[in-house]
């Protein structure tokens, strides 16, 4: 077929499509469509397809463009209210209208990722929240979600996989039908659990850098920064947006470690607010923001085999630490400024003789009691002892960079420098070497918090109860179930590496 015909008939395909979304297409789209097409005929099947690629392009920065108030204009597919852009409301702890990246594989806090999105719907999704960064240098978040089978589950129109809030899930009788567990002929005595529905809890995502490719590809370069709770559903056409609620570790909310027990979902809600503002004061030294290992004279439209997926894969799978620790000052004010509310209301409430206990439970607590959030499963009998002992996080924190020790030396595996700079200084007599301790004003709840995610993901594809584990370290509640449920894998699978050499 002659180039001329060809692009006579991408020009119909496309025409068609644009006419698909809206019956009214501006008068301003319908000029640069007749634009695009009044190139010459001559060249061959490159020349069309080099062609087609720059329409395409033409189309993209015409239909991504931006309002004067800062939203992307795209009236034709998305609700006012899905076209808003992302935002942290501090008063609340809430991402609103935040963006769901709905796949078949979870991410949690402190990993950082590669991603290539070729699906229609993500493509338009991400373009949107890339259209939105030269105009503001607020984060560019998104949420991942876990689905089972991915788009394709959400085309089943199975009601397990369609998308709920956490009241919506609570409320569906039929949810724990989803549930099973799997054993192994090694290991008959774990069962690793498997929730085979859509989650309710998600990851937080920030993109750090982006590069499109030539074949209509977005390759964006993104890190885990914290979870979530879905609590409103913004819309589901033609790709998820909802208002999320971020959850905090038991160790970080105000009220737990005051040790204050009757309250309500009135007291906490306003604190919680506060414990999540400050907590991603953090993310600045937490977090590098790297960008793609790309050359200064690099392509716009990178070609398959011009993206360095050597250097990139390096660069993976651990968020790195930033080595300025300027921030963590402004971050542990704000942390006290939390504890100092806390005390304030607590009594302000004995001097008024009020109670803000026997309203509705905080959400925390609702999510526990409707096992949304729960605890890992513990392995074999032999090493119960460490759930009846109370251990409290500091305990576990050194039992785990013990049995990481034990691990390394017997399997001559080196932890990679993003764990290693996790270890506590006092520790310096164990054969773990590291390159840097992290600062001397960074919490050690957030040290052991990332901890409790990074170590139990270095033996994730091992065998069966250390496999599919990703959302249920998502879904426990505190930083210290998380620590013992890592270190009762560790044990387990030290324990067995004995039981092999004897």
């Amino acid at each position: 077929m002659a180039p001329s015909i060809l692009r006579a008939a991408l020009a119909a395909a496309l025409v068609g499509a644009a006419a698909s979304f809206s019956s009214s297409c501006p008068p301003r789209r319908r000029a640069l469509a007749i634009a695009l097409f009044s190139a010459d005929d001559d060249g061959g099947i490159e020349d069309f397809e080099t062609e087609r690629m720059n329409i395409v392009r033409k189309l993209q920065e015409s239909y991504y463009r931006e309002a004067p108030d800062g939203n992307v204009v795209s009236e034709e597919l998305d609700s006012a209210e899905s076209s808003a852009a992302a935002y942290f409301d501090a008063s609340t702890g809430k991402i609103c209208n935040l963006p769901l990246w709905r796949v078949g594989w979870v991410e949690t806090p402190g990993r950082r990722n590669c991603l290539n999105v070729h699906e229609m719907q993500y493509t338009h999704m991400f373009e949107k929240i890339l259209s939105q960064s030269d105009s503001s240098d607020e984060p560019l978040y998104f949420g991942h979600l876990y689905l089972p089978g991915g788009s394709k589950a959400v085309k089943s129109g199975e009601e397990r996989y369609q998308l709920k809030t956490w009241r919506e899930e609570l409320a569906d009788e039929n949810r724990f039908d989803n549930y099973s567990s799997s054993k192994t002929l090694n290991s008959p005595d774990v069962s690793t659990p498997r929730v085979d529905r859509s989650a309710v809890i998600g990851c937080l995502m920030e993109i750090t850098d982006y590069r499109r490719l030539e074949d209509g590809r977005l390759m964006i370069f993104v890190q885990a920064l914290e979870r979530f709770v879905v609590d409103e559903i913004v819309d589901t056409k033609p790709y998820s947006v909802a208002n999320v609620q971020i959850l905090l570790d038991s160790e970080e909310l105000p009220w737990k470690r005051s040790g204050k027990k009757e309250v309500d979902e009135n007291f906490c809600k306003y604190l919680r607010g506060k414990a999540v503002a400050a907590s991603f004061y953090y993310h600045s030294y937490e977090f590098d923001r790297p960008k793609l290992p790309l050359a200064e004279d690099a392509e716009d439209y990178l070609t398959n085999e011009g993206v360095p997926w050597l250097k990139i894969s390096k660069m993976l799978p651990f968020a790195h630490y930033s080595t300025d620790d300027v921030c963590l000052d402004a971050a542990n004010e704000k942390s006290a400024h939390v504890d100092d509310s806390m005390f304030s209301m607590s009594e302000s409430e004995d001097e008024s003789g009020t109670s803000f206990a026997g309203g509705e439970l905080p959400l925390e607590q609702e999510l526990w009691n409707g096992g949304i959030l729960w605890d890992p499963q513990p392995l074999a009998s032999d090493i119960l002892l460490r759930r009846s002992q109370d251990l409290t996080c500091d305990e576990l924190e050194t039992l785990l960079w013990l049995a990481l020790d034990d691990f390394c030396r017997a399997t001559g595996f080196t932890l990679p420098e993003e764990i290693r700079c996790l270890l506590p200084p006092e520790m310096d007599y164990l054969e773990i070497e590291t390159d840097r301790y992290l600062s001397s004003n960074y919490p050690k709840i957030r040290r052991q918090r990332r901890l409790s995610y990074l170590a139990p993901a270095l033996i994730e594809n091992l065998e069966i109860p250390m496999k599919g584990m990703r959302q249920v370290w998502l879904s426990t509640p505190s930083t210290k179930a998380r620590l013992l449920g890592a270190l009762e894998r560790y044990d387990y699978l030290n324990n067995r590496m004995i039981g092999q050499f004897e």
